[in-house]
């Protein structure tokens, strides 16, 4: 183990990634003249490195190959790979029913491994061969160090979110989330924070963990542009304003578990496995701008009776695209749910809850099932085109339109009032119904369901010529980047 000093900075520019330079100049200019650099190369131990830290240091780990479990107990710690690309650095386990990293300390930072757990879907082979064949060639260092440096209260976890549906809370149905914490030690994960604040979770790859990131009583925590193969994200009871952002999840899920307030899941990729699912009794969560594929739910939600928000996702493939059991008072718009089974589901008594702007199309079964009296709840400006846009039982009394005003409805239309009713084939409601005055408003009300009827159904637009302005006068091409800022203090 090597320990730098702070006053030699001979070739730092040519070795270090701009992110950890950042980090050195912060730690400079807000006056910590005593933080240490402390390497790490293979051969040798992070945890020593770790446990030879103070506050405010980085320990930065060299290109190759680690086999250990780290305890990170020193607050403002910052534990990263030497290189900004995540490829060259790889830590093992070293003992299967312990995580890989535990985080005990406020204001730590993981950047930029690849952790590989022992977990029972495959082998740490068997994941390091799929991680060299998609690391463009990177070899890896032979020496390990088998020295295990575990917490002795970690103890085995039997549940196993990738053999089953998440477990559940008291009461609810037998697929929904339950707490995995003894309230003791962490579960086996390639990283676990136990009971912290303010930690940071970035461009890391995790593989073959039973949880690639786990979360206990952790708040105020980011994780961000991290990669998950076969383990994803758990957030487990009393976790709140936490912001989960660009990470991907192949084969795996996304799990917010009771009692959890407040956390942000935007611009997340999941495919390949459970979708998002958030457990009872907690709320003010925001879900935006996801994009979910081929999992058996897209977003499922349990027994939620304070204010969640599903905006702008994008859920394709999924058999449910989104699953609303017992959930009163949230908001679902602006999502574009296409080619499953059912677009949008509620049961059991959902009612108060907002649906409006999501596009539906392309369902095999139906766009919205209703059932077990969901009712009072608000579904407008939504456009469907299914070959059963609505099927319900044992439910009545939702409300299919506010009342006309003007604005651009999701059909082009410049009144808002109902929702746009197509089909595949053409002959949908609001397809072959007069719109006498072009108002955008069907002349007729839609018969929804038995005793509900949309009374200001959307009007198919009439058509707009199209006219080619194309000009060459040797203009260079604009290109438009967009660029979104995300509000995290949400407005609901």
């Amino acid at each position: 183990m090597l320990i730098g000093d702070c006053h030699n900075k001979r070739g730092f520019g040519a070795i270090f990634s701009i992110a950890i330079f950042s980090i050195i100049l912060f730690l400079f200019s807000s006056g910590i003249g005593s933080a240490e650099i402390i390497y790490v190369e293979p051969g040798n131990s992070i945890q020593d490195a770790v446990n030879n830290s103070t506050s405010g240091d980085i320990v930065i780990v060299k290109a190759g190959e680690y086999q250990e479990n780290i305890v990170v107990n020193i607050s403002e710690l910052t534990i990263s790979s030497e290189f900004e690309d995540s490829e060259e650095v790889l830590v093992r386990a070293g003992g299967k029913n312990s995580s890989v990293f535990k985080i005990k300390a406020d204001n730590v930072t993981i950047s930029g491994f690849n952790i590989i757990g022992l977990g029972e879907t495959s082998s740490a082979l068997e994941a390091s061969d799929f991680l060299n064949s998609s690391s463009k060639g990177s070899n890896f260092s032979n020496s390990s160090n088998s020295s295990n440096s575990s917490d002795s209260s970690d103890s085995s976890d039997s549940s196993n979110p990738s053999n089953s549906k998440v477990g559940q809370a008291s009461n609810s149905r037998p697929d929904m989330p339950t707490s995995q914490w003894n309230g003791i030690s962490c579960p086996s994960a390639g990283i676990c924070l136990e009971q912290v604040n303010n930690c940071t979770i970035e461009k890391n790859k995790f593989f073959e963990n039973k949880y690639g990131v786990y979360l206990q009583n952790t708040r105020n925590s980011t994780l961000l542009n991290n990669t998950f193969f076969r383990n994803g994200i758990w957030l487990d009871e009393g976790c709140g304003e936490n912001l989960l952002i660009n990470n991907t999840i192949e084969e795996s899920n996304l799990v917010l578990g009771a009692h959890c307030w407040d956390n942000i899941m935007f611009q997340n990729r999941l495919s390949n496995g459970e979708g998002i699912s958030i457990a009872c009794c907690g709320g003010n969560n925001l879900v935006s701008r996801n994009e979910i594929l081929n999992c058996s739910t897209g977003i499922d939600i349990y027994d939620v009776q304070a204010k969640t928000v599903l905006r702008d996702n994008q859920i394709t493939d999924c058999k449910n695209g989104i699953y609303l059991t017992l959930v009163f008072d949230s908001k679902v718009y602006n999502n574009t749910i296409s080619k499953g089974n059912t677009g949008i589901f509620l049961r059991e008594d959902c009612h108060e809850n907002e649906l409006s702007n999501n596009t539906i199309i392309a369902s095999n079964e139906s766009g919205i099932y209703l059932l077990d009296y969901s009712a009072g709840n608000r579904i407008y400006n939504n456009y469907f085109n299914n070959s059963l846009n609505v099927k319900a039982e044992n439910t009545d009394g939702n409300i299919w339109n506010i009342t006309q005003s003007q604005g651009t409805n999701i059909a082009g239309g410049k009144n808002l009032g109902g929702n746009y009713w197509a089909n595949p084939e053409g002959t949908g409601f609001s397809q072959i119904t007069s719109d006498s005055d072009s108002d955008g408003i069907c002349d007729f009300p839609f018969n929804v369901n038995g005793s509900d009827f949309d009374y200001l159904p959307l009007a198919k637009p009439p058509c707009i010529a199209k006219v080619d302005l194309t000009a060459t006068a040797g203009m260079s091409e604009i290109k438009n980047n967009s660029y979104f800022s995300l509000e995290l203090t949400e407005t609901l």
